[in-house]
């Protein structure tokens, strides 16, 4: 017996793992940005003078303030690094996810996640922060604020602004050519804050609870913006912060 039950509990040690992986492996949509790499995915850096070189990298799973601070990284053709935010300007790391269903799904490239050194929110170290949305209103992730809302439920109404559409299931179209597909803008809306810089400014914390007084701070110097608000008052929410920041880049960025 006691040999009988030692290999049922071994089996299930076993078998579990497997469960899990192919669970996670086969959701449909992105789990959303700021998800480490364990193994060696497709990636670049950015060195402090400029170049941008492509190779392998993986985090190396240390952090401040829950950002990460150090990457391991194998350029093409060359060897092994271990690079940290105070050595080069950034990186950016190219994850794949799963789409459609059964025998039809398959692994397709998301866009290539933007990482750049910057210090931390409180103790000012040097750290890689994930930035979401670059313009005059530059969004970066705040990672201790992942899986705190339900927010990217809440985006799936649709929005016709003036400039600009919401559509479910499509995503968000922004004049004649600019397109952002929606499992992007779901997988940026499921925070409860993010960490903001405006015109090249000191950064802001723009959280749920406290989004009121920002709003007009971030977005109330843009005519353009008075109308959509006037023909969407629902577009001044925090669920759609997302989609404002990158309306507001495309119509105001003068």
């Amino acid at each position: 017996m006691r040999k009988s039950s030692l290999f049922l509990k071994t089996l299930v040690l076993a078998v579990f793992p497997a469960i899990m992986i192919t669970e996670v492996s086969a959701q449909d949509e992105p789990m959303g940005p700021g998800q480490a790499p364990v193994l060696p995915v497709p990636g670049y850096v950015i060195y402090s003078n400029g170049d941008t070189v492509w190779g392998k990298l993986t985090w190396a799973l240390k952090y401040v303030e829950n950002n990460p601070v150090e990457i391991k990284f194998t350029p093409e053709g060359g060897t092994k690094q271990t690079l940290t935010a105070s050595d080069i300007a950034g990186f950016g790391n190219q994850l794949t996810a799963w789409i459609g269903e059964d025998d039809m799904a398959a692994r397709i490239p998301l866009p290539p996640e933007d990482y750049v050194s910057l210090p931390s929110w409180k103790k000012k170290e040097p750290v890689f922060m994930n930035r979401l949305i670059t313009g005059r209103v530059t969004v970066y992730l705040n990672r201790s604020s992942i899986g705190t809302s339900t927010s990217r439920i809440e985006t799936r109404s649709r929005i016709n602004g003036i400039g600009f559409t919401w559509i479910p299931g499509e995503g968000l179209s922004i004049g004649p050519t600019y397109r952002t597909d929606y499992r992007i803008i779901e997988g940026r809306s499921r925070y409860s804050s993010y960490f903001v810089v405006k015109d090249s400014g000191e950064m802001i914390k723009v959280e749920k609870e406290t989004y009121d007084p920002v709003l007009e701070q971030l977005f109330g110097d843009c005519p353009a913006m008075q109308e959509e608000f006037v023909r969407n008052p629902d577009l001044k929410k925090f669920k759609n912060f997302m989609i404002l920041a990158e309306v507001y880049n495309r119509i105001c960025s003068q």
